[in-house]
């Protein structure tokens, strides 16, 4: 892992530390799974959301810049909250599952994010995140999934 890498991964690892002693509504971000090889994908993708599940998506965008950016936009537009954006490398999928509802008479809203190589890991991933948080008591709904290439 070069030094860009460990700083994401530091980065991305705090958002979660953060985000999670806010507690209420909260959107929580996986950590990188994998580094792309340097030139191995043309394309970027990009996945914004809100606590609440609203969500916007950008694929086979040519820069990670531009991913960033067509999502950061539509997602402020919806004016549900502080958007979290994770944004990946063409052969990478990014999915995003949601829990809204109460639990110990208190009202949360969470979303959380997973990736991987494919579509059905990115789903996995997501899931498995949002239901292993005790306040959802498994009840998480896959809300999308999106890979950098278009798939």
């Amino acid at each position: 892992m070069d030094a860009g890498s460990s700083t994401v991964a530091r980065i991305s690892v705090i958002a979660v530390i953060f985000l999670g002693i806010l507690g209420g509504a909260s959107a929580q971000i996986a950590p990188p799974t994998a580094e792309p090889a340097p030139g191995s994908s043309e394309y970027w993708g990009a996945l914004a959301f809100t606590a609440d599940g609203s969500w916007a998506t950008a694929a086979k965008m040519a820069s990670k810049a531009e991913a960033e950016a067509s999502v950061a936009v539509r997602c402020a537009k919806f004016g549900r909250g502080r958007c979290e954006i994770v944004s990946f490398p063409g052969k990478y999928c990014a999915a995003l599952a949601t829990y809204i509802g109460s639990h110990s008479r208190r009202s949360y809203k969470l979303s959380f994010s997973g990736g991987g190589p494919s579509v059905s890991e990115a789903q996995q991933s997501a899931l498995s995140r949002c239901n292993d948080d005790r306040r959802t008591r498994r009840r998480c709904q896959l809300r999308t999934v999106v890979c950098g290439d278009g798939r």
